[in-house]
C-alpha cells in the first residue's frame, strides 16, 4: 500500500524538465541565413547547425520517451488492477459443443483454434524477449548514467568558458549553440534513462503477469485443440468403420464363381486396410505433432534459462558440468529430408487415388472390365455396379484422408524445423561457454583409489558378459556373412599389399629415366598405397557392425563406438607404411633420403603401435560414462598419449627434420620449424596439464584439433611435392626435346659442310638430356614453386582457419569488433556500414596473396602455360607483365571494398591525383605509359639488338618505367621507355634478324682486277657465317693514287655473328692475298721539315684502310 506514495515522493525528487531552448525550428532558421558558397568556413558552419539539429530532435524524441515514461508510472496501477482482474476472470474454455460439431464446421473450428494458438505463441515469443532485453537494458543502466552525468559536467563547463568570450565570431557562436543543444539532449536523455530505472520494476511485474495470462490461455487453448483432434478423430474412425462394414457386407453378398468380382472384392479390401492404415498415421502424427509442439516449448524455455544463467550467474565448475549434462541429453536434430520424402510419398498417392476415382467417375474402368468378360448377369452387373459404388467412396475417403495426412505431416515439418532452430540456438549459445568449462574434478587424493576400482571393474568376467549376447543376438546367418566378410577382407588386404611391392619393383627402374618416366606411374602408387590401406580399417568395421545391436549393453555399444573411431588412425598407420617403402613415393618419386625415411618410419610405427591401445581406451570410456571409467582410465589413457606424442616429437626435432618445405641449400632448421616443433613438442604437455585439472574434453578436442591441422599440413606437403614432381618431367621432356632439336641441327650442318669428310656421330638426345635428369629444380622454376608453396601455405592456413572456428568460432569474435564505420549508398540511402577486425584480416591476407602472386606468376604461366604455345619472341613477356598488373589492380580493389572504400568513393580521388601527379610527375607518368605501348605495340622484345642515340646493345629487361640495355662490354644501361617512343632507334631484330655487314679491302693499284674479284668470291663463299641469300657482293668501288678499293657486303643470321664474320673472312682474304703475292698498299705521307739547315726530310708513316 505504501509502494504509490513512495513513487510518488520519488517523481517530485526528479528534477524538471529542461525547457526547449533551441528548437528544429530554431535552427533550420540559422542553416538558412548561412550564405551559399563551398567555403570552408560556411562548411564547417553548415556542419555545426547540422549537428545541432540531430542533437535537438534526439532531444526531442527523449523528450517524448520520458512523457511516456511518466504515463505509465501514472497508470501503472490501474494497469495492474486490470491484469489481476483479467488473470482472475479466466476460466477453462467449455468442449461440450464439440460434440455437435461436424464436418466442415468442425475442420474450421481446428484451423481457427490453431491459428489462435500461433499468435499467442506469438506474443508469448515476444513478450519473453522484451522481457529479456529489458533485463539486459537494466543491468547497464547504472554505468550508462554516470558516463552521461559526466558528459553533461564537460560539457556545461565547456558552455561556461564560452559564455565569457568576448567578441564572439558566428563560428563561436554556432559552437555556443552546439554545446547548448547537446547539454539540453544530455539532460533530456539523463532524465529519461532515470525513470527507465525507476519504472523497471513495474515493468517486470507487468510483463510478468501478461505472460502468466498468455502461458494460461495457451495451456486452455491447447486441451481446446485437443477435443476438436480427438472428435476429428472419431468422426474419422466412425467413417472408416462405416466404409468397412460396407466392404465386408459386399464380401458376404459376392458368393460367385466369377473372378472378375473377386478380384474387384479383393480391391475394395486393400483400400478398406489402407483408409484404418492411413487413419491410425494421421493419429499418430497428431501425437508426435504434440510431443514436437511440448518439446520446442521445453526448448524455448532451456534457450532463455541459459541466456539468463549465462548472463547473470558465475560459471562455475558445478555449473560446468550440469550444462555439459543437459545438452548431452538434448535430441540430436531432426532429419528433415526423410520427412520431406514421405510428404511427396503421401502426394504421389493422392494423385494415384484421383486417377483411379476419375476412371471410376467416368465408367471407363467399367467398361475395360466389361470388355474383358462379357459373359456375367444382370445380377453379377448390379454387383460390380454397387462394388465400384464402394470404391468410389473408398477412394474419396482416402482422398480426404491423404490431405489430412499431408496437413498433419506439413504441421509436423514446420514443428521439427522450429525444434532444429532452437537445438541449433542452444548450441551455439552455450558452445563458447561450454568449450571452457572443466567436465571432471581435478586429479586429487582419491584418484588413485578410483582408478583400482575401475580397473576391478573393467577386469571381471561380469562386465564382459554382454559381449558374447551381443554376437549371439546376430543369428547364425549373420555372423556367418560376418566371418566370409572377414575373410574376404582380409585376403584382399594381403592380395593388394603384393600387387603394391610388385608394381612399386616394376616401375622402379623406369623412374628418372628421361624417355620412360611418367607422371601416372606417381598417381598410380598414391591410389594403390592408399587402396592398400583401407582393408584394415574395413575389418574394424565389420567387427564393431557385428558386436553393436539395439540390444546390446552400453560397454558393448561404446565398444563398437571406439572400434568405429579407431578405423582413422589405423589407416594411417597403413598408408605411411606405404608411402615409406624402399621404393614407395616419398623415396623414389618425391626423391627424399631413404636413410630418413626409414627412421621416421621406424618412430612413427612405434608411435602408433603404442598409441592403439590407448585410444581404443580412451575413445571407449568417452562413449561409456559409468563406474567412472571416464574420470579415471579415460583420463590416464589420454596422458599416456600426450607424453608419447610429445616425445616423438622431440626425437624429430633432435634429427632436424624440416616440418615446412625449404630450398635445398637450406642445411639448418629455420627460425619457422624452430616454433612449429616447439608447439608439437609443448602442446600435448599442455594438454596432459589440462586433463589433470579436469579439463579433459578441452584438451582433448584441441589436441584432437592440432593433430588434423598436422595430418591437413602432410597433404599439402604431398601436394607439393606431387607437383614439383611433374614440375621435373616437364623441364626434363622440355630439355629432351631441345636435344633432340640441337641433334638435327648438327646433323644437317655436318652433311652440308662436311660431305665427303668422315666425322663423329652426334651424341643421342638421350645422352644430351642426361644432365637434366638431376637438375636442381628451385634453380630451373624458383619463380613457380615459389609461389606453389606461397599458394600452398595461403590455402593451408585457410584450411586452419576452416578447421578451428569449427571448434570454438575462433575467429567469430574478430566479426564483432567494430574498428570504423563507413557511409554506403542503397537504395538511394545512405547507411553505416561497419568495418570490423574480421575485415582487416581478410584485407591484409588480400594484400599479401597479391604481392605473392603478383610476383610469382610469371614463372608459373611460363612452365605451365606459354611454354607450350606458339608465341613470337616478347609476347610471353608482354602477356606475364600484363597479367601482373591485372593481378595487381584486381587486388587492390578487392582490398579497398573490404576496406569500405568501393569505386563510387574512390574515383573522384584516384582523377584527383591522377592530375596532380600526371603534372608533377610528367616524365614518370610519359615513361610508365610508354612501357604499356612498348608491350602491347612490342617495337622491341628481351633479346633485341637495338641502336638508339649512340648506344648499341641487347634488351635484357623491359620494366615498368626503363628499359635495360646490355652493351657489348656487358655494361647495363638503363634508357627510360620514352625514349623508345619518341625518338627514332634501329631494331635490328624486330622482323628480321638477318643484318648487313660492309667491309672494306684495299689492293695495289698493279693488281690483277678478275683475280681479286675472284679471290673475294672464294673467301665469302668458304666463309660459315655467311649467308647465301641475300646474295653475297663485292665491287671495286673507288680508284685512290695508291690502291684500289673493293666494298664487300655479305649478310649474317644474327648480331652476334658479325665480329665472328668479320674475323673469319679478313682472315680467309689474308691467306688468299698473300698466296698470290697480292699486297695490300700503305698509304704514305710526306712531312717536311722547315729549320736552319733548310733541307727537308721526308718520312713514312704507314697506315691500312679497308
Amino acid at each position: 500500500m505504501f509502494a504509490p506514495i513512495l513513487l510518488f515522493f520519488m517523481l517530485l525528487l526528479l528534477p524538471a524538465p529542461v525547457p526547449a531552448d533551441q528548437s528544429v525550428a530554431d535552427i533550420e532558421a540559422l542553416l538558412k541565413e548561412i550564405p551559399e558558397g563551398d567555403k570552408p568556413e560556411l562548411q564547417k558552419l553548415r556542419d555545426s547547425y547540422n549537428q545541432a539539429l540531430q542533437l535537438v530532435r534526439e532531444g526531442e524524441r527523449y523528450r517524448q520517451q520520458t512523457e511516456s515514461l511518466r504515463k505509465f508510472m501514472e497508470d501503472y496501477p490501474a494497469e495492474l488492477k486490470k491484469l489481476e482482474q483479467q488473470k482472475a476472470k479466466l476460466k477453462r474454455t467449455s468442449t461440450e459443443s464439440i460434440a455437435l460439431l461436424d464436418g466442415p464446421d468442425l475442420e474450421q473450428a481446428l484451423v481457427d483454434a490453431q491459428a489462435r494458438r500461433l499468435e499467442l505463441r506469438r506474443q508469448r515469443e515476444e513478450l519473453t524477449n522484451t522481457f529479456n532485453l529489458q533485463e539486459l537494458s537494466n543491468s547497464g543502466l547504472h554505468n550508462q548514467l554516470d558516463e552521461l552525468r559526466q558528459q553533461l559536467r564537460q560539457t556545461q563547463q565547456n558552455l561556461d568558458q564560452m559564455q565569457f568570450t568576448d567578441n564572439q565570431s558566428r563560428q563561436q557562436n554556432a559552437n555556443r549553440i552546439l554545446a547548448m543543444v547537446r547539454e539540453q539532449t544530455l539532460q533530456r536523455r539523463i532524465q529519461m534513462l532515470e525513470l527507465e530505472q525507476l519504472s523497471s520494476g513495474n515493468r517486470d511485474t507487468l510483463n510478468k503477469l501478461r505472460l502468466e495470462i498468455l502461458q494460461s490461455r495457451l495451456a486452455d487453448l491447447d486441451q481446446y485443440i485437443d477435443a476438436l483432434q480427438n472428435r476429428q478423430n472419431e468422426l474419422r474412425r466412425a467413417t472408416t468403420e462405416a466404409a468397412i462394414a460396407e466392404s465386408e457386407r459386399l464380401l458376404d453378398e459376392v458368393q460367385t464363381d466369377s473372378p472378375l468380382l473377386a478380384r474387384e472384392q479383393e480391391r475394395n479390401q486393400q483400400l478398406s486396410a489402407i483408409l484404418v492404415e492411413r487413419s491410425r498415421t494421421i493419429e499418430s502424427l497428431q501425437l508426435e505433432n504434440q510431443a514436437v509442439e511440448s518439446a520446442v516449448s521445453e526448448l524455448t524455455t532451456l534457450k532463455n534459462n541459459l541466456k539468463e544463467q549465462l548472463e547473470w550467474l558465475e560459471v562455475s565448475r558445478g555449473f560446468g558440468e550440469n550444462l555439459r549434462n543437459r545438452l548431452s541429453e538434448l535430441p540430436a536434430p531432426y532429419p528433415l529430408p526423410q520427412l520431406e520424402a514421405r510428404i511427396v510419398q503421401s502426394r504421389v498417392d493422392r494423385y494415384g487415388y484421383q486417377e483411379e476415382l476419375d476412371d471410376i467417375a467416368n465408367n471407363s474402368y467399367r467398361n475395360r472390365l466389361l470388355t474383358l468378360e462379357q459373359d456375367l448377369s444382370e445380377e453379377q452387373l448390379l454387383l460390380l455396379d454397387e462394388l465400384l459404388t464402394t470404391r468410389a467412396r473408398l477412394l474419396e475417403r482416402l482422398q480426404a484422408a491423404t490431405d489430412n495426412q499431408i496437413h498433419e505431416q506439413t504441421r509436423l515439418k514446420v514443428a521439427y524445423s522450429r525444434q532444429n532452430g532452437q537445438l541449433e540456438e542452444i548450441r551455439a549459445l552455450t558452445e563458447e561457454r561450454l568449450f571452457w568449462l572443466p567436465d571432471l574434478r581435478p586429479v586429487g587424493s582419491g584418484f588413485p583409489a578410483a582408478l583400482l576400482e575401475t580397473l576391478d571393474w573393467l577386469t571381471r568376467a561380469a562386465t564382459w558378459t554382454a559381449l558374447p549376447r551381443a554376437l549371439q543376438q546376430q543369428g547364425i546367418a549373420s555372423l556367418t556373412l560376418y566371418g566370409i566378410s572377414t575373410l574376404v577382407v582380409l585376403y584382399l588386404w594381403l592380395l593388394s599389399r603384393r600387387s603394391l611391392r610388385d608394381y612399386l619393383a616394376r616401375i622402379s627402374p623406369r623412374i628418372g629415366n628421361v624417355t620412360q618416366d611418367k607422371y601416372s606411374y606417381t598417381f598410380n602408387t598414391l591410389l594403390l598405397s592408399l587402396l592398400t590401406a583401407l582393408p584394415l580399417p574395413a575389418l574394424l568395421s565389420l567387427l564393431s557392425h557385428a558386436i553393436d545391436s539395439p540390444l546390446a549393453s552400453p560397454i558393448v555399444v561404446s565398444l563398437a563406438a571406439a572400434l568405429r573411431e579407431l578405423m582413422l588412425p589405423v589407416f594411417i598407420l597403413l598408408l605411411v607404411g606405404n608411402l615409406t617403402l624402399p621404393r614407395g613415393l616419398l623415396v623414389m618419386h618425391f626423391n627424399l633420403p631413404a636413410e630418413q625415411v626409414r627412421r621416421v618410419w621406424r618412430q612413427f610405427r612405434t608411435l602408433m603401435l603404442s598409441l592403439l591401445p590407448m585410444l581404443l581406451l580412451l575413445y571407449t570410456s568417452r562413449e561409456f560414462r559409468e563406474f567412472s571409467l571416464y574420470d579415471t582410465l579415460g583420463r590416464l589413457a589420454f596422458i599416456y598419449t600426450c607424453v608419447l606424442m610429445s616425445l616423438f616429437s622431440w626425437r624429430l626435432y633432435r634429427q632436424d627434420m624440416p616440418l615446412l618445405v625449404s630450398t635445398p641449400r637450406q642445411e639448418h632448421l629455420t627460425l619457422a620449424n624452430h616454433l612449429l616443433w616447439g608447439l608439437l613438442v609443448t602442446a600435448p604437455l599442455l594438454a596432459l596439464a589440462a586433463a589433470v585439472m579436469g579439463y579433459l574434453f578441452t584438451a582433448h578436442t584441441l589436441l584432437r584439433q592440432l593433430e588434423i591441422s598436422v595430418l591437413a599440413g602432410l597433404g599439402f606437403v604431398m601436394a607439393y611435392f606431387s607437383v614439383r614432381r611433374w614440375m621435373l618431367l616437364q623441364r626434363r621432356r622440355l630439355a629432351f626435346e631441345r636435344a633432340k632439336a640441337r641433334r638435327a641441327e648438327i646433323l644437317a650442318q655436318r652433311k652440308e659442310k662436311e660431305r665427303d669428310e668422315p666425322h663423329e656421330t652426334p651424341p643421342s638426345p638421350e645422352a644430351e638430356a642426361a644432365a637434366v635428369a638431376e637438375l636442381d629444380l628451385d634453380a630451373i622454376s624458383a619463380q613457380s614453386l615459389g609461389l606453389l608453396r606461397s599458394v600452398l601455405m595461403l590455402g593451408y592456413i585457410l584450411t586452419l582457419m576452416v578447421l578451428w572456428s569449427e571448434i570454438n568460432t575462433a575467429f567469430s569474435f574478430l566479426d564483432s569488433i567494430e574498428v570504423w564505420h563507413v557511409s554506403s549508398s542503397l537504395a538511394g540511402e545512405d547507411t553505416l556500414v561497419p568495418i570490423s577486425l574480421k575485415d582487416l584480416v581478410i584485407a591484409l591476407f588480400l594484400v599479401v596473396l597479391t604481392l605473392i602472386t603478383a610476383r610469382n606468376l610469371p614463372g608459373l604461366m611460363e612452365l605451365s602455360v606459354l611454354q607450350h604455345l606458339d608465341l613470337s619472341p616478347g609476347t610471353g613477356f608482354a602477356i606475364t607483365t600484363i597479367s601482373k598488373y591485372l593481378v595487381l589492380v584486381f587486388g587492390a580493389f578487392a582490398t579497398f571494398a573490404m576496406l569500405g572504400i568501393d569505386w563510387s568513393k574512390l574515383q573522384w580521388l584516384v582523377a584527383a591525383l591522377s592530375v596532380g601527379l600526371g603534372f608533377g610527375l610528367q616524365e614518370i607518368f610519359a615513361n610508365f605509359v610508354s612501357g604499356l605501348i612498348i608491350l602491347f605495340e612490342k617495337p622491341i622484345r628481351i633479346g633485341d639488338t637495338v641502336t638508339i642515340r649512340d648506344l648499341t646493345g641487347t634488351i635484357s629487361k623491359i620494366k615498368t618505367r626503363a628499359t635495360t640495355i646490355v652493351d657489348w662490354d656487358r655494361r647495363e644501361i638503363i634508357v627510360p621507355n620514352k625514349a623508345f617512343i619518341t625518338e627514332q632507334f634501329v631494331n635490328w631484330s624486330l622482323s628480321d634478324a638477318i643484318t648487313r655487314v660492309r667491309l672494306f679491302v684495299r689492293v695495289r693499284l698493279d693488281a690483277d682486277v678478275e683475280l681479286v674479284q675472284s679471290l673475294l668470291q672464294e673467301a665469302i663463299a668458304e666463309c660459315s657465317l655467311i649467308l647465301d641469300n641475300p646474295v653475297p657482293e663485292a665491287f671495286l668501288v673507288e680508284l685512290t693514287d695508291s690502291a684500289l678499293v673493293y666494298e664487300v657486303r655479305v649478310y649474317v643470321n644474327d648480331m652476334g655473328h658479325r665480329m665472328p664474320m668479320t674475323h673469319e673472312l679478313h682472315n680467309l682474304l689474308l691467306e688468299r692475298l698473300r698466296r698470290h703475292d697480292i699486297q695490300i698498299p700503305h698509304q704514305q705521307v710526306d712531312i717536311r721539315l722547315v729549320g736552319e739547315q733548310g733541307p727537308v726530310i721526308r718520312g713514312q708513316s704507314e697506315g691500312d684502310s679497308h
